[in-house]
């Protein structure tokens, strides 16, 4: 016969498993960028006691308990963190309770030109140097042909037009996870917000797809075909057509919450920035309208069509036009509308990208340009073997790919080319740079990535026990 150990064995084991497992820390948000504020919070500490918090091996602040064990506080993740998983560990210095939680590192570029303001800037980018940027490879390329869009990447995952749908594309492998066979052609780029992927069709129907399947949320016809790229800001999704309107749909439901008539096609992307909209038509202007309500706020005519997709910065609005000249405008406030300055290129200009306080513009003459933005100034330029589209800038390196078939990265400041690498067919958008890897799509070609040979370290969750305290920490209060 087996004997059972006395009740109160069992139930001090039992206090003692429970204890042990008792600490516990939770960080909001989960998932963020290099800088970003991470809030901590932690249970089940001895009361009032000093505990430590390490962001992996370095201990970042000092806390102290509650008289009842709980604790909050905040880290900031290092501007050098890498992308993928990090630890954030808080130790009691007395107790050595202890508790971890992960926190995943990332870099997303979820829109064309990465944000509303359509920079084409990605300043949280730090894997891919100018000392290393000559090391990128190949890492795949899709088995699907894209349209030449920009691709939007986010948690694992890219997502880009074909002439047929839809696909998203396992950004580690390049295989595709899933495909929205809409029927529709896809000459724009897609936009992410939340858990949807916003995309507009060459037959003018503009589609809410879920992120994780592909599914169809909701869709929405306008009154002509799109190649311009949705911008979402507010729950609102901005959206020009070639019925020579710019429309404001709703973000959740896909209804028409207003449209604003131009005198030509309006093939460019907006880009809206507090409360405006930018967006320019083939009617040879640039207009800023009411995020609201569509009312006009101010239009700036230049001498030719203006396809490409406005940056704002610095209080002035960046834009090509098929007149060959790079613009910029005063975007607001008084003599909002007006010329600041305008560079004179040989062929149409892409779609800028704006960082630090210079201007990276492609034309057709076959070379990139770099620009002062306070003045317009040439700082220098770069020639390759055909039309340059679109750029993209980060980390001190500019992207753009040139209808030579290569994609070319070159140094910001100096206009030195510090690498190429071969990729395929003609595009309408700009390279993405993400979590360390290079992404562009051509027309009727794949989706390409590059990253470096080497790749980049793993962080390993560390030990408590290893972890040792820096004793000159001062406890928040």
């Amino acid at each position: 016969m087996r004997h059972r150990p006395p009740a109160l064995a069992a139930s001090l084991v039992v206090c003692l498993v429970a204890q042990a497992a008792a600490q516990t820390v939770t960080t909001s948000p989960a998932t963020g960028r290099p800088t970003q504020l991470v809030t901590v919070s932690g249970s089940g500490f001895a009361d009032s006691e000093a505990v430590d918090v390490y962001i992996d091996l370095t201990d970042t602040v000092l806390l102290v308990s509650s008289s009842t064990g709980t604790l909050t506080g905040s880290v900031t993740m290092p501007a050098s963190a890498q992308p993928g998983a990090h630890f954030i560990t808080a130790v009691g210095r007395r107790s050595g309770d202890a508790a971890q939680a992960s926190f995943t590192v990332t870099t997303a570029w979820t829109e064309q030109g990465f944000g509303a303001a359509h920079l084409a800037f990605n300043p949280y980018e730090n894997t891919i140097t100018s000392a290393n940027v000559s090391e990128l490879g190949s890492l795949w390329a899709s088995s699907v042909n894209t349209t030449g869009g920009t691709p939007a990447v986010t948690s694992g995952k890219a997502f880009i037009g074909t002439v047929a749908g839809v696909v998203a594309i396992k950004t580690s492998t390049g295989a595709t996870l899933w495909t929205a066979e809409t029927g529709q052609s896809f000459f724009g780029s897609p936009a992410l917000s939340g858990a949807d992927v916003t995309i507009g069709s060459f037959r003018g129907i503009v589609y809410s797809l879920l992120a994780t399947s592909g599914s169809v949320r909701w869709s929405t016809t306008l009154g002509g075909g799109t190649f311009s790229s949705p911008v979402v800001v507010g729950g609102v999704v901005y959206i020009g057509c070639s019925d020579d309107k710019i429309y404001a749909l709703n973000a959740s439901t896909g209804a028409v919450l207003w449209t604003y008539t131009t005198g030509g096609a309006v093939d460019g992307s907006a880009a809206v920035v507090n409360g405006v909209v930018y967006i320019g038509s083939e009617d040879d202007s640039m207009y800023a309208l009411n995020a609201a309500t569509g009312a006009l706020i101010w239009s700036y005519k230049t001498g030719g069509g203006v396809e490409s997709t406005p940056a704002v910065a610095d209080g002035a609005v960046f834009f090509g036009s098929d007149d060959d000249n790079i613009y910029a405008v005063k975007a607001a406030g008084r003599n909002a509308g007006s010329l600041l300055w305008s560079y004179a290129t040989g062929g149409h200009v892409a779609s800028p990208a704006v960082a630090g306080g210079v201007v990276y513009a492609g034309s057709d003459d076959d070379n990139l340009y770099a620009l002062g933005a306070h003045g317009g100034a040439l700082l220098w330029s770069v020639t390759t073997g055909n039309l340059v589209r679109a750029a993209a800038v980060a980390n001190g390196i500019v992207y753009a790919t040139s209808d030579d078939d290569l994609l070319y990265a070159v140094n910001a400041g100096t206009g030195a080319i510090l690498g190429t690498a071969v990729t395929g067919g003609n595009y309408f958008g700009s390279p993405v740079i993400s979590d360390g890897v290079v992404y562009v799509a051509g027309y009727q070609a794949p989706m390409y990535a590059f990253t470096l040979q080497a790749g980049t370290d793993v962080v390993h969750a560390p030990a408590p026990s290893s972890l040792h305290p820096n004793m000159d920490l001062v406890a928040a209060r």
